[in-house]
């Protein structure tokens, strides 16, 4: 066994050991439950980190068992260009919604269960990205789904006057189980076209008749447009994003969301053709627009603190689709440089959401103020966060949303592209609104003289490192860069 098939391994097989471990003997691994999760999460994302170099090498990293012989299934993993972005934006959104978990979730004695359930609700979106047959990425898809359902319904906690935990759990469920239904429907076409389930041999040319091949192209797209919450796909997001406990909704919206934008550039963008996949491209363009100014205006109207950045991650899926929808070179790659960048600072967002809450025990806008005086450490990371998202250079987002604009720019869809740049005002709107309602003024429930509150360094330190991660990218974004370079060859058969 070679060392990169060792690695490929151990992305998948170190959290579900640790997590079948904390969930059959929860007592008495309760005491290192959080050291074994951290620990777990960290050898997964080590060992992404350490495939690289055999990817710069030519090499692409993979294993194949027996699975399902009767049907020609197999269990293979892979690790590509394609995977690698999304597989270690996932892996370290993980790692850093574990430790934040060490300082917001209570040490009691279902923590090995909630622990266990996160590294399964990781297990899924990596194996989501890592599979290399569509009978295995299915699989984990629905395992991302499944262990969030179950996070959300043990450990949600309703908001005063909020809907029921059952209810949001079950309206998550249904959502995204019938997008899951459509994206089953088109594989198994595509199974049946072809008689294999390998990306690799997909990749290679499907025949299908005309109208079938449009068929499976919307179903692949309705599909994973509601795992990234597109407008008038997203009604599941909001309340599911309210409810979840803080770890669970960084995780969700910081990482699952990027799955769906993931499973796009997977399926319709890697087997089609050019002109198989144009007919689509309008349609994206101008869902994206619509997700874009709708996730802005409502993140306007909200007075929940943690439903106005869950709105705003509805907004920032917009312009992914816009990106992917232009077709162009720049398009493409922004919009993967904006999935990364989006986790980045929506997790630095939630952080701050979180310790704001946890802090004052309220989350409703109105009832805040003048929290920089007693958070300064938050206030000037929510800074960052809140020029980052606004797209201010140099910051990551700038970057990002720069290569989406002028991807748009090189469509016939001019108008389109200038909507979608003005409409960024709105962004621009809501993320100062946010910031200077919760931070600057007079806070309603303060004393005269605040005393600065005293805060978990397990929330603390993932925050301050997203704050510094998001300036680092912008000012040297050249990594990144390369990889998606790497991938774009990947996409449409290459042929920019």
């Amino acid at each position: 066994m070679s060392l990169t098939t060792i690695e490929l391994l151990l992305i998948l097989g170190s959290p579900v050991i640790v997590a079948l471990a904390l969930l059959i003997f929860p007592r008495r691994l309760r005491p290192v439950a959080r050291w074994l999760a951290a620990g777990a999460a960290a050898l997964s994302l080590a060992a992404m980190f350490a495939l690289i170099p055999a990817l710069y090498r030519g090499e692409v990293p993979a294993i194949a068992l027996t699975w399902i012989p009767a049907a020609g299934i197999e269990f293979d993993l892979h690790i590509d260009w394609l995977t690698l972005p999304f597989a270690i934006t996932e892996g370290a959104v993980t790692l850093l919604a574990i430790f934040y978990a060490w300082g917001s979730e209570a040490d009691d004695s279902r923590s090995s269960y909630f622990y266990g359930l996160l590294l399964l609700f990781a297990v899924g979106m990596a194996g989501t990205t890592l599979a290399d047959g569509m009978v295995l990425f299915y699989t984990f898809w629905e395992l991302m789904l499944i262990a969030s359902c179950a996070l959300i319904l043990a450990w949600g906690h309703t908001a005063n006057g909020g809907r029921s935990l059952r209810a949001v759990t079950l309206k998550y469920f249904i959502f995204t189980h019938l997008g899951s239904l459509l994206v089953l429907v088109a594989l198994v076409i595509l199974y049946d076209a072809t008689g294999t389930d390998r990306f690799s041999a997909l990749r290679a040319g499907v025949s299908l008749a005309p109208a079938m091949t449009t068929t499976v192209i919307a179903f692949f797209l309705v599909g994973f447009c509601v795992k990234m919450a597109i407008f008038p796909l997203h009604l599941w997001l909001p309340d599911a994003h309210t409810v979840a406990p803080m770890p669970v909704t960084i995780m969700l919206a910081a990482a699952m969301l990027s799955m769906g934008a993931y499973g796009v550039l997977r399926f319709p963008l890697s087997i089609f053709t050019m002109a198989d996949v144009q007919p689509f491209a309008l349609p994206m363009m101008i869902l994206g627009v619509f997700s874009e100014i709708y996730g802005a205006l409502m993140a306007l109207a909200e007075r929940d603190i943690k439903r106005i950045i869950a709105y705003s991650s509805v907004s920032q899926m917009g312009y992914i689709l816009f990106g992917i929808g232009t077709l162009t070179y720049h398009g493409l790659a922004g919009a993967t440089l904006h999935v990364i960048y989006h986790a980045i600072v929506k997790a630095l967002l939630f952080m701050i959401v979180g310790l704001i809450i946890h802090a004052t025990g309220r989350r409703h806008i109105d009832e805040l103020g003048g929290l920089a005086r007693r958070m300064p450490v938050v206030a000037a990371c929510a800074l960052i966060g809140i020029l980052a998202i606004a797209g201010a250079p140099p910051l990551c987002v700038f970057d990002s949303e720069w290569m989406i604009f002028a991807g748009g720019l090189e469509t016939p869809y001019i108008t389109l592209s200038v909507i979608t740049a003005f409409g960024s005002l709105l962004t621009v709107v809501y993320a100062l609104w946010f910031g200077s309602r919760i931070f600057l003024g007079q806070d309603p429930a303060s004393v005269s003289d605040p005393v600065p509150f005293k805060l978990p360094l397990a929330m603390v330190a993932p925050m301050v490192l997203l704050a510094a991660l998001a300036i680092i990218e912008g000012l040297f974004p050249a990594p990144l860069f390369d990889w998606v370079a790497h991938e774009l060859p990947m996409l449409l058969g290459g042929n920019w």
